[in-house]
């Protein structure tokens, strides 16, 4: 964060955020989502739209220029962002408007005694999924994709292509908060799944963190992967090893308070 920070007016370098981080940029980009509750690109954005201020308030610059140093690449473009945030355009800010503060992420110690999950580490081995994927998308387009394949496919069909478990694959994630991500069965019988037309997903053998989800979805998902990110990585010493990861549903009412499925994230030591 204190990296991020230096190159809010310039170009960031994914190779050192991967040097300090651990993690590829794209894979920090989605860790930050989740224990933020924003992606690192509102994060950015509104950082350099608070630091902005300081240009305005402080200089005789054209806006212009202070457009170009954060990014935009007009004045017009940086403007309508501004005003977007603050409230008020870089002009009225300057003449003395009121415009919104928006401080750095800090990070701290928190007191986790007592919070536990019964999470088990389990290898698995290779087995594939069919169903439909979406390529580069974010989290909120993930759910249509289910009512899409049950939509075109019947459970018996789909049921009849494995052992008739359903999981959510997300793998592959390009670039900042966007993945790659299956709605899909276990399948065996992969020539009946490709004459579908069903997309298919081999997965290695791997080593997964089992964490059990309790509550409607997809907040009770959401929560389990803050506990994952906040509590197990940091007390364990495990972390994502970057493969695919997976939601395991269950055949129950998704909405309802008892609901119960689970989280399989890849780790490694």
């Amino acid at each position: 964060m204190n990296y991020l920070e230096t190159v809010l007016d310039s170009e960031i370098d994914s190779k050192k955020v991967q040097q300090l981080s651990g993690y590829s940029y794209a894979m920090f980009s989605r860790l930050f989502s989740i224990l933020a509750d924003m992606s690192l690109s509102e994060y950015l954005r509104n950082r350099r739209l608070s630091l902005a201020v300081n240009d305005l308030k402080e200089t005789s610059e054209k806006i212009i220029d202070i457009a170009v140093r954060y990014g935009y690449d007009s004045a017009d473009a940086f403007s309508a962002a501004f005003k977007k945030f603050h409230g008020s355009t870089p002009t009225q800010v300057r003449s003395g408007s009121a415009y919104k503060v928006f401080p750095p992420v800090k990070l701290s110690l928190k007191m986790t005694g007592g919070k536990d999950m019964d999470i088990r580490i389990e290898k698995k081995n290779a087995f594939a999924v069919a169903g439909l994927l979406l390529e580069g998308v974010d989290n909120s387009q993930c759910p249509a994709l289910w009512d899409k394949l049950y939509s075109t496919y019947s459970f018996e069909t789909l049921e009849g292509l494995g052992n008739g478990q359903s999981y959510g694959i997300c793998t592959d994630v390009k670039e900042e908060n966007l993945i790659n991500y299956m709605a899909g069965y276990d399948v065996t019988d992969q020539e009946k799944a490709k004459e579908l037309g069903l997309s298919i997903i081999e997965v290695e053998p791997a080593e997964y963190a089992i964490i059990p989800v309790k509550g409607p979805i997809p907040g009770s998902i959401h929560q389990a992967w803050k506990y994952v990110l906040e509590v197990f990585f940091p007390e364990t010493g495990y972390r994502h090893s970057g493969a695919p990861d997976f939601e395991v549903y269950s055949e129950a009412d998704m909405h309802s308070d008892d609901y119960e499925m689970e989280l399989w994230v890849p780790v490694v030591r």
